[in-house]
């Protein structure tokens, strides 16, 4: 597998893709990614970044609307399914996600599927990655692959909900202007609402000058 399909794949791991139960005879397993039909452009652009995996066509889910693909069942495919679900258990952040995370693309890929743009008020704009799944030591991990590789600082929120526990990752305000700048580039125009944000430090400097200015968009670069 070659260096860029394997970082969108482990971005798309860490966030709505799975893989199939290894095959005890052959080891290989199988990559699926399914989106609601909004998000659609964004499966097909999937789906023609992941050729190399020969990945079927998007197909339609009957009585959803959504739709899906999936790859041919690869050996490669199956080292990752071994190390993201250990014991063919739950889907887990592997031990050496410090070497696998180590692509912004990556990054971005995650947080287009788990992330939000958390926005309270005129100049509190944050990111959350949702990271339901997995276990506290998991994101505690995570958040320092985030700081080593990245240099980007995020806190670990407990969030309780109808009694059961869960996780996500909440992106400090002094590493937001670094998360956009590194993740802007790899963000497709389906989610260009997840980075969009006001400029704030020019919006203050406008402010104290007694001038205004209106919120800048994000360019996208990918179609």
């Amino acid at each position: 597998m070659e260096k860029q399909t394997q970082d969108i794949v482990v971005g798309s791991l860490l966030g709505d893709g799975w893989l199939e139960a290894l095959s005890p005879r052959s080891g290989t397993s199988i990559y699926r990614l399914k989106y609601d039909d909004r998000s659609l452009a964004f499966l097909r652009w999937m789906r023609q970044a992941l050729s190399e995996l020969e990945p079927s066509d998007v197909k339609a889910k009957p009585k959803y609307t959504q739709h899906f693909f999936y790859t041919r069942a690869r050996v490669d495919i199956g080292e990752l399914r071994n190390i993201f679900y250990p014991n063919e258990g739950r889907k887990r952040v592997p031990e050496n996600i410090g070497t696998l995370l180590t692509n912004p693309l990556s990054l971005a890929i995650w947080y287009q599927d788990d992330g939000t743009l958390d926005r309270r008020s005129k100049y509190h704009w944050n990111a959350r990655i949702a990271t339901y799944c997995f276990p506290e030591e998991d994101c505690v991990h995570l958040k320092s692959v985030l700081r080593d590789n990245f240099g980007i600082e995020v806190s670990v929120c407990r969030n309780r909900m109808r009694g059961k526990v869960s996780y996500e990752l909440y992106v400090l305000s002094k590493s937001m202007e670094r998360f956009v700048a590194m993740l802007s580039p790899y963000i497709h125009r389906v989610f260009a609402y997840k980075i969009l944000r006001l400029p704030m430090a020019r919006e203050q400097s406008a402010s104290r000058s007694g001038k205004t200015e209106t919120p800048s968009v994000t360019r996208i670069h990918w179609a």
